[in-house]
């Protein structure tokens, strides 16, 4: 409000003159929208609940007050002398044509119904009549005998005349149009002058808005050691109509959330189901705060301060079928963390968040072609930024890391990255994590330990569906615990990948699980091989049926024979 005013001061209206609106848009469109919100926010203070007791509402109070002031758009009532310039230029058309009628009854029959009179501004009245192609002069030109009109300008078409009579209407009417702006401007430089008469009220109530937007909540929330501002009344209107709680922020390195919920998620869904997590963070080394219970530590959740200890988890891995909510589960964490930082009610029954640094992720690949990056080359810079930057006061996701290279390559790039944060002992941050490489666990690769756990989304198996789609159910509870598939096959029949796709994945899913060489199943002979192979089987079942001792018997007695090539070239050349 403050540039408003000093453009206002120095007669600068963005937007005048220049075609992009006129006076709806610049300082005058910036004064009437500060003050219609203004006078919103004095009464939405007024009727929220509560208000009472905050110093802010005093302030507002006192501070925003009713100003009258005119429109910013110069309408009819505001001035009689514009009013009546502007109904005289309204009713111009119908002057021109009665002024245009006169003057046809003074030309010549032919050339009467080509006669028009028209208004340019800053020009007047003036006669108009068909050029003629040949001469470049009008086909009339007023009369001969020294009553002939003056030629002004000519288009491609016409040309345009002054003669006495246009001469009588421009001093009778003036240049309207230009007069009408002038006093337009008139009229908005006197309001603008008045305007600045409230020049200090409008100043303190635009600071006063500001306070109100930009109010410190540590004195609200009981949060030390924590600097931030909060838009006041929109957390407060959110908090109300999706339920948020008010969370518990600690010095404990510790996050523990009861009946968390998506923010985003469950305004898409019919229901949403709550979920609860538990993770403490390292001590870290010379960190007293986040040693059981610093000076701002909260024991209103279940005592979770004064239960810390080393041997609870800190790192969650994530298993399970695909679609079963892994991913909004991770995510609905980050944002509660976020969200309670910020000074927010969270989407949650109950929370106890300790102090958070940094929340790290490995969630979303966004590719650009303005950037020669592969996507899982992005992948791998996420989480070596995760890697440099963590503390143990930091918040780590990592959402299936890895599948963006061969198998073998993302399994051990993930089991590292894991392992990494595991061997950080005291400096391990908080870890969320979510993979679909079983065979990390079940080939013994990451050993479990105290400060690991599992998790998994639940689900019910119907294997005896006749529909595919039908043999999987989400629940979407969180349990404790290691799924040991992901349903691959399942979640892409029930989107709509082809039945036959779907079996045939089935069928290797199964071959390889029994270790069994995919290459060799997979492998396609054609015709012709099919074909030597038909006739060299049939030859090898030929020859298991014969009976061999009368070829011996013909070899009379030949101990030569006795060797089994020889034999088998006997039996082959004789066949």
């Amino acid at each position: 409000m403050k540039t408003v005013v000093i453009h206002l001061k120095k007669g600068i209206s963005n937007g005048m003159g220049n075609g992009s609106g006129g006076i709806k848009s610049g300082v005058w469109s910036s004064l009437r929208s500060f003050a219609f919100h203004a006078l919103q926010i004095r009464d939405t203070i007024s009727e929220t609940m509560g208000a009472e007791v905050l110093p802010i509402r005093g302030k507002v109070r006192r501070g925003l007050f009713v100003v009258a002031t005119h429109r910013t758009v110069v309408k009819p009532g505001v001035d009689e002398a514009l009013d009546a310039m502007k109904q005289t230029y309204d009713g111009i058309e119908d002057l021109l044509n009665k002024t245009s009628q006169s003057i046809a009854e003074t030309v010549p029959v032919q050339y009467s119904l080509d006669l028009n009179v028209i208004f340019f501004p800053q020009i007047g009245f003036l006669i108009s009549m068909p050029i003629d192609p040949e001469t470049g002069r009008g086909n009339y030109e007023g009369p001969e005998d020294g009553g002939g009109w003056d030629r002004i300008f000519s288009t491609r078409s016409r040309v345009y005349y002054k003669d006495y009579r246009m001469r009588e209407l421009d001093e009778t009417f003036g240049d309207m149009y230009a007069m009408i702006c002038d006093k337009e401007i008139e009229i908005i430089y006197k309001l603008g002058q008045e305007v600045l008469e409230f020049e200090e009220v409008l100043i303190r109530a635009s600071e006063l808005c500001g306070e109100l937007d930009r109010s410190e909540f540590r004195s609200t929330f009981n949060v030390r050691h924590t600097d931030g501002t909060i838009s006041f009344l929109a957390l407060a209107q959110g908090a109300g109509m999706y339920k948020l709680s008010r969370p518990h922020v600690t010095e404990d390195n510790v996050i523990r959330i009861k009946g968390g919920r998506h923010p985003l998620q469950e305004l898409t869904v019919p229901s949403y189901v709550a979920n609860d997590t538990f993770l403490v963070g390292g001590e870290g080394a010379g960190d007293q705060a986040g040693r059981n219970g610093g000076a701002g530590a909260r024991t209103t959740f279940s005592q979770v301060t004064s239960s810390v200890t080393h041997d609870q988890p800190s790192m969650l891995i994530m298993t399970g079928p695909n679609y079963s909510g892994k991913s909004v589960y991770l995510k609905q964490i980050a944002l509660i963390v976020y969200m309670a930082h910020v000074g927010c009610f969270v989407p949650a029954d109950a929370a106890v968040i300790g102090l958070t640094d940094k929340i790290l992720t490995r969630i979303a690949t966004k590719e650009t072609m303005t950037r020669m990056q592969s996507a899982f080359m992005i992948d791998l810079q996420q989480v070596t930024k995760a890697i440099t930057l963590a503390t143990h006061r930091s918040l780590v996701i990592i959402d299936e890391f890895g599948k963006g290279t061969d198998s073998n390559d993302g399994s051990g790039l993930a089991c590292g990255v894991f392992e990494h944060f595991l061997s950080l002992g005291d400096e391990s941050p908080k870890v969320l994590g979510a993979t679909h490489f079983h065979e990390i666990f079940e080939n013994g690769f990451l050993q479990p330990r105290p400060p690991l756990a599992f998790g998994h989304m639940e689900v019910r198996i119907d294997m005896e569906a006749e529909a595919v789609e039908e043999q999987i159910t989400y629940l979407y509870n969180f349990r404790p615990g290691r799924s040991r598939s992901s349903f691959g096959t399942v979640c892409a029949a029930m989107n709509g990948i082809d039945q036959a796709i779907v079996e045939r994945a089935d069928r290797l899913g199964l071959l390889s699980a029994k270790g069994e060489d995919l290459v060799i199943a997979c492998a396609n002979l054609s015709s012709s091989e099919e074909e030597d192979l038909r006739l060299a089987e049939e030859t090898a079942r030929a020859f298991l049926m014969e009976d061999l001792r009368p070829f011996r018997a013909n070899t009379g007695g030949d101990e030569s024979m006795q060797d089994p090539r020889l034999l088998l070239g006997h039996v082959m050349s004789a066949v």
